[in-house]
């Protein structure tokens, strides 16, 4: 069984989650995980999030653990909206990896 953390346990109540500093905190919790298991799942039932959000999450996941982290984590009940905002992050980190990782 994967180890999975409910983004919206984040929320406090809030259906927006936007700030770098929660997302921080979520990314640390993530990494001890990676540590322990294969996979971690992050469900984001009930909540929309920020691209500051999504890039202190999952940018700062994958310029630190390289783009394979990704295959590790399993990303549960995005709304398109999330989905859309994780995806542009993924990719404008994907080339900022590429391109420090290519001298």
């Amino acid at each position: 069984m994967r180890p999975a953390i409910a983004v919206s346990s984040l929320r406090a109540g809030l259906p927006f989650l936007g700030t770098r500093f929660v997302a921080r905190q979520l990314r640390e919790q993530v990494e001890v995980l990676l540590a322990q298991a294969s996979e971690v799942e992050l469900n984001f039932a009930g909540v929309s999030i920020s691209q500051s959000f999504a890039d202190e999450l999952v940018g700062m996941l994958l310029l630190s653990h390289s783009p394979a982290v990704l295959e590790r984590l399993v990303f549960k009940a995005c709304s398109d909206s999330v989905k859309a905002v994780i995806e542009f992050v993924v990719a404008d980190r994907y080339d900022e990896y590429a391109r420090t990782r290519s001298h």
